[in-house]
């Protein structure tokens, strides 16, 4: 297998990520490095982080959704995110400290440069807020390099707290007129889902989902990293449109991928929040104004329309409830 570096951003969700890297260390295959970014927690993150490595930590690991966990303790190199030279061979888990949080696109970034000065041949971005099947590092890598053009590959994503239910396949589309968009396979039978042709899902989408999306050493030399202005939401759609065709997306249905919606952003289906509303929005007008800034008008008015429909469903469940 590709020597595979996994980049997990925390901030302030130690306990996300303490069960998020246990499933990766329970993998078939393990990856070559997994870097933890911390993101400047206000919150002791990196304390505890810590002593969880060092097998300080007496908790309940079920109950965060971890179904194996490694042996303890476990090497942990703790480096500043400007670090040039790789961690030693036998330490395949890195806690990477950023001095402030300036976002998903610069957190991750952190990971990424490090990645790549380390000579990892593909990086894979996870939220913290997911658990990773065993087979799926793999699974990611096998599809990633079947292609002619690796370039970016996404998972088989569900929901973590919706039994059987599927968020997306790989990833979606956007459409570039309203800003707006769709998750392949959003909310449909697990089952049913992994029946479809992956080469069919493939040929559907236009950018890969953000919690779970692997990028070769080509694709961000190529197209370079995520763009920092987005400080939350519209990345991975950015990462995408900037790869102007030359590279290949792929969806590998067999890694499969557990998210706990709005874990990581504090943004979901349920909930209403102005914050995260106000990013959003925001996102995607740069997103727009970067890569169609003709739609402007078309996706300004889309925004009002999506955000006033949303504040009804989430006041409609309220009354409901």
């Amino acid at each position: 297998m590709k020597n595979v570096a996994v980049i997990v951003l925390n901030y302030n969700k130690w306990q996300d990520t303490v069960a998020c890297v246990e499933s990766l260390l329970a993998s078939v295959q393990t990856p070559r490095w997994i870097l933890v970014v911390d993101n400047a927690s206000t919150n002791n993150s990196v304390f505890w982080l810590r002593h969880w490595a060092m097998g300080n930590l007496e908790f309940a690991l079920p109950e965060l959704g971890a179904t194996t966990s490694c042996h303890k303790p476990f090497p942990l190199v703790e480096i500043e995110s400007d670090t040039p030279l790789p961690p030693s061979p036998d330490t395949p888990l890195v806690l990477v400290h950023n001095a402030e949080n300036r976002g998903y696109a610069a957190g991750n970034n952190s990971g990424i440069r490090l990645a790549m000065a380390w000579g990892a041949e593909a990086v894979w971005i996870l939220n913290n807020d997911t658990m990773v099947d065993k087979n799926a590092l793999t699974a990611m890598c096998d599809r990633l390099f079947s292609k002619q053009r690796p370039g970016l590959c996404g998972s088989h994503v569900r929901y973590m707290d919706k039994d059987g239910l599927v968020q997306c396949r790989a990833g979606g589309f956007t459409n570039k007129w309203t800003g707006l968009s769709v998750l392949d396979g959003n909310k449909e039978d697990i089952t049913a889902s992994l029946m479809e042709n992956p080469d069919e899902v493939e040929q559907r989408i236009n950018f890969i989902y953000g919690a779970s999306v692997m990028a070769s050493r080509d694709f961000v030399e190529s197209v370079g990293m995520l763009d920092e202005r987005y400080f939350l939401y519209c990345e991975e759609q950015d990462w995408a449109y900037s790869a102007k065709g030359q590279f290949d997306f792929a969806y590998a249905p067999d890694a499969l991928v557990r998210h706990k919606e709005g874990g990581t952003t504090g943004f979901s289906s349920t909930t209403f929040n102005v914050r995260f509303l106000w990013r959003l929005t925001r996102s995607r007008l740069l997103l727009t104004w970067k890569h169609k800034p003709i739609a402007l008008p078309t996706v300004c008015l889309s925004i009002v329309f999506a955000a006033f429909r949303m504040l009804y469903r989430r006041l409609l469940v309220r009354i409901i409830r």
